[in-house]
């Protein structure tokens, strides 16, 4: 007789943290050279929606703040370049997204549309600090702001394509881990959290 899975609670989930955790060690990626890590590609994303569907709230947020963290000093000792507040708030949409729509589903379809919503929301909160920043000089007009988006489009390419990819390897590879190996840490699913 298999192991029913059980409720989530704030319970220690050694399986799920330690998945969760790789994704604060690929924060490093950020300082890859761009020809080794074509078009913006980044893991952070998958990181929030994964920790903040799987584990526990306090886990989560501290599970991101430190991937966060890491990318953002590593940048700014390696390239110089300084940390962008408004983009927290975008990697905070992650979170979001992840909690509220991915915390009791092992749907492909429902993560990957988490996916790309949150990477969408990101997308449009790092290109508006961007342009309120000045950055580049768009100019303060409405012009300028569309001037931002648009130019950000090329760096969105890449966001979507690794948040929707690393997004569903770390989803993929806790639903095979938790039914051969982590009974304990499967996911109740909408209709067995409805009962």
């Amino acid at each position: 007789m298999a192991a029913e899975p059980s409720a989530p609670s704030s319970r220690f989930k050694p399986m799920t943290l330690a998945l969760a955790s790789t994704g604060v060690l690929a924060a490093w990626t950020a300082l890859l050279p761009e020809a080794d890590r074509p078009w913006n590609f980044a893991v952070l994303g998958a990181v929030g929606l994964f920790a903040s569907a799987r584990l526990p709230f306090r886990q989560a947020i501290t599970v991101m703040l430190l991937a966060i963290l890491v990318k953002d000093v590593s940048v700014y000792l390696t390239l110089g370049w300084p940390p962008a507040p408004l983009s927290w708030l975008g990697f905070a949409a992650y979170v979001l997204v992840g909690r509220a729509l991915l915390a009791h589903t092992e749907s492909p379809f429902r993560i990957g549309s988490g996916a790309v919503i949150a990477s969408f929301l990101f997308f449009l909160v790092s290109n508006f600090g961007s342009w309120l920043s000045q950055s580049l000089p768009y100019g303060y007009s409405f012009a300028g702001l569309v001037e931002c988006y648009r130019a950000g489009i090329l760096f969105y390419r890449g966001t979507l394509i690794s948040d929707v990819l690393c997004t569903g390897a770390l989803f993929a590879v806790h639903a095979v881990l938790s039914r051969a190996y982590f009974p304990a840490e499967r996911v109740v699913l909408q209709a067995e959290a409805a009962r």
